[in-house]
């Protein structure tokens, strides 16, 4: 297994569109949006720094998510039917597929980070930016289960509509690129359900020094568990009909 994530790190690096997607969109919608909050307190913190974590947020979901057209070219190439005849049971070929993905997402964080700190010039103490990167790292593991998933069920036409809307419709309702506290009442329900809101609800704790909130961690856990279900089954049933 090891072997097979070194091969898809050093395909990772090599993919120049994901710095294009995942890292300039989140930074300028922050230098364009950010000081449009003025001096509002967003999620127990003042915009800039909320604006700035739910951003890196959105980036990293952003990289999280682009695995779904890699792996649905590779379904469509007869890759993933090279896999199934290889030593390599699926959950390790779906684990090393998801640790790549969300290592994909980090450079957004850092980035949106850096703009936060140079434009408006948030400052943390370094354990809370290392809990930031950390803390939005891992928590990208049920929207890589969830590309995967798309990946592995959908050709690649279909892959990535289906990747973009689904991007779309979590980072707005889940209050990445508009803050939740806008929301009418309705969706602002709508938004503490979804893993999106949860996944910006770590970093806006770990930039304040809070602890994860049990109910929001549980909730995230559970959709990452979903996800998984989700992505593993995909994969199955993808190199079974080839």
């Amino acid at each position: 297994m090891r072997a097979y994530l070194r091969f898809e790190l050093r395909r990772l690096v090599r993919d120049p569109r994901l710095t294009m997607f995942t890292v300039l969109g989140p930074v300028v919608t922050y230098l364009i949006f950010s000081p449009l909050a003025g001096d509002d307190r967003l999620e127990g913190l003042d915009a800039a720094t909320a604006l700035m974590v739910g951003l890196a947020g959105y980036g990293a979901v952003a990289g999280a998510l682009t695995v779904a057209g890699s792996v649905a070219q590779e379904r469509a190439s007869g890759w993933l039917h090279q896999l199934r005849v290889t030593p390599l049971p699926p959950w390790r070929v779906v684990v090393a597929k998801a640790v790549t993905s969300m290592l994909s997402g980090v450079p957004a964080v850092v980035a949106v980070g850096l703009t936060g700190v140079l434009q408006h010039h948030v400052a943390l103490p370094a354990g809370r930016w290392v809990a930031l990167v950390v803390t939005l790292w891992l928590g990208t593991a049920p929207f890589a289960l969830l590309g995967l998933a798309i990946g592995y069920a959908l050709a690649p036409h279909l892959a990535q509509p289906a990747v973009f809307l689904a991007f779309l419709a979590l980072s707005v309702l889940g209050g990445l690129l508009v803050p939740v506290a806008y929301f009418p009442d309705a969706l602002r329900h709508l938004a503490h359900v979804l893993p999106t809101f949860r996944f910006a609800e770590l970093g806006w704790r770990a930039v304040d020094g809070r602890a994860p909130a049990p109910a929001g961690l549980a909730l995230l856990l559970a959709w990452t568990g979903v996800f998984a279900v989700l992505a593993a089954g995909a994969y199955r049933r993808s190199t079974v009909r080839r």
